[in-house]
């Protein structure tokens, strides 16, 4: 089996955490490969990594059975984006805060990597989305959403109108602080704080979920993998923002449609037979709300 570690190189202890991971990898008799970019770090000398087996991005993707995240979601979303179109499952190894996308703890670790070398894991598909600006000039595709897409005001703090129209029938138009479109891993994010519903992962519905609305208009709404969104805005808006997954920010104008759908390819992630979500997640909620109290 080959494993790809791509760790988010600012978190504490990393390199001790790499070095903990490839002795129980090679102890497992599993491959260790590193891209390319992380030469810089002198990881492959650090891990007794063979030349052969550092290669550059996208390349490297191509050669890997599993890619190991090290770092919070942050870091899997990240990895998520760059990796889905090579059908590799992504493992993450949580060192941040909630990690709810993480499957491994630390002090488990030792554990989860024997459990998969030697086979005892599923892996499990969830969808993300695809989005374009459509112009009259022609469609700008934007970048993969793993997460969701928040469409607000161009400037914060003012109130967006914003027309849905779902399978290109107009479904209402929203006066609202913004809104969220997302997945099920996007379902724990804004969406959750917004007070739209949590979805498990292998649920691949999509949700839209107003924020703030200044109507009676709060209800989210939960659609089929199949819908086609389209997003537009009376001629007196102007101009609306866009931000995925809280890094990529774009604008569309009263001119345009924001077209939103679920995309064509599943992101692929490993999970273990005995972790089950919704457990998962209510006790790292518990465990956050305890530390902030």
């Amino acid at each position: 089996m080959r494993v790809g570690f791509i760790p988010n190189m600012g978190k504490e202890n990393i390199i001790s955490v790499l070095q903990e991971a490839k002795r129980i990898c090679d102890k497992c008799g599993i491959e260790v490969w590193l891209p390319e970019d992380l030469n810089e770090f002198n990881l492959p000398k650090l891990l007794n990594v063979p030349d052969e087996h550092v290669l550059p991005r996208p390349e490297i993707f191509k050669r890997l059975d599993i890619a190991f995240s090290f770092g919070g979601d942050g870091t899997l979303i990240h990895l998520a984006r760059q990796i889905y179109m090579h059908d590799v499952p992504i493992c993450g190894i949580n060192l941040g805060e909630l990690g709810f996308l993480n499957q491994i703890e630390l002090a488990d670790m030792e554990d989860r990597i024997t459990k998969i070398a030697n086979g005892d894991y599923r892996v499990e598909n969830r969808i993300h989305l695809a989005a374009e600006i459509r112009t009259a000039e022609g469609a700008k595709k934007l970048t993969p959403i793993i997460n969701e897409v928040v469409i607000t005001h161009e400037k914060p703090g003012r109130m967006a109108r914003i027309n849905l129209a779902i399978n290109e029938g107009y479904t209402q138009m929203y006066p609202a602080d913004g809104l969220i479109v997302a997945c099920s891993t996007g379902s724990t994010g804004y969406n959750l704080s917004a007070g739209g519903p949590i979805m498990a992962p292998d649920n691949h519905s999509i949700i839209v979920t107003p924020i703030a609305p200044h109507l009676l208009q709060s209800v989210s709404l939960v659609l089929k993998e199949s819908a086609r969104i389209d997003l537009t805005m009376p001629k007196r808006q102007e101009k609306l923002h866009i931000c995925i997954d809280g890094t990529f920010d774009y604008e569309f104008t009263s001119d345009d449609t924001l077209h939103i759908e679920a995309s064509a390819l599943y992101s692929r992630y490993v999970r273990f037979y005995e972790q089950k979500f919704f457990a998962t997640l209510f006790r790292k909620l518990s465990a956050r709300r305890d530390e902030l109290l």
